[in-house]
């Protein structure tokens, strides 16, 4: 990848276009010289081919057939099939591994901050990229923080967060996702010590959360935890 020191001001711009690291009205401006200019063009196109090829090298991980056959089991119920189709059915491992390569290289600089240094972090993309959650956990107080990037639930409805630890024997759940914008909160020693190793998800829920203690929704997105 080239040196930053060697990119020019526009090549800057057009790579942190490219990641979404603009805010809405420097996103807006960059986006109407696009339509006018052809050199700027190519400079997004060349960060996308950039960005894209970290994602080439990322070697194909099966999951682990325990860890699938659990969260299916868990998420979906044994006596309700899917209402998607299987979560690791179209979130293949080595997309997701992709995924959150790239997401926290565009992330990171909002999961970061002075009172928060994730560990781990997450990335949920929903089927048809309508739904997009980022998250992160930072040992130092057992704070986890959402970034709702995109997607909102229906009237009535709220979208609800849940931890599956590698070797739990049910999901639990961290709470409706609130609405306007990103928070921070205080989890459990016992939630915390699920991350590791573990899968966060989001499902579409009843106003104020699923009245069972288990998902009763569709599962919209499922994402394992990887190490910052």
């Amino acid at each position: 990848m080239s040196d930053p020191q060697d990119i020019p001001e526009d090549g800057a711009l057009a790579a942190e276009y490219v990641l979404r690291l603009l805010d809405g009205d420097a996103e807006r401006a960059f986006e109407a010289r696009l339509k006018a200019e052809h050199e700027l063009r190519a400079r997004v196109q060349f960060w996308e081919a950039e960005f894209a090829a970290l994602a080439a090298d990322v070697p194909d991980v099966a999951p682990p057939p325990a860890v699938k056959s659990r969260l299916l089991a868990k998420l979906h119920g044994e006596r309700a099939a899917p209402r998607r189709g299987s979560v690791w059915g179209w979130l293949a491992w080595p997309a997701l591994a992709a995924v959150a390569v790239v997401a926290f290289l565009a992330l990171s600089p909002m999961l970061r901050g002075p009172a928060f240094d994730p560990a781990f972090h997450a990335t949920l993309i929903s089927e048809d990229g309508a739904v997009r959650i980022e998250a992160g956990y930072a040992p130092d107080g057992n704070l986890f923080k959402v970034i709702p990037e995109q997607g909102a639930p229906m009237s009535g409805r709220d979208f609800e967060l849940w931890v599956i630890g590698e070797n739990a024997d049910a999901p639990v759940s961290l709470g409706v996702i609130p609405a306007g914008g990103q928070i921070t909160f205080e989890i459990s020693p016992e939630i915390a010590a699920m991350i590791e190793g573990g899968t966060l998800a989001v499902s579409d829920e009843p106003e104020g959360g699923s009245p069972t203690g288990a998902p009763t929704g569709a599962i919209l997105a499922a994402g394992q935890f990887f190490d910052v």
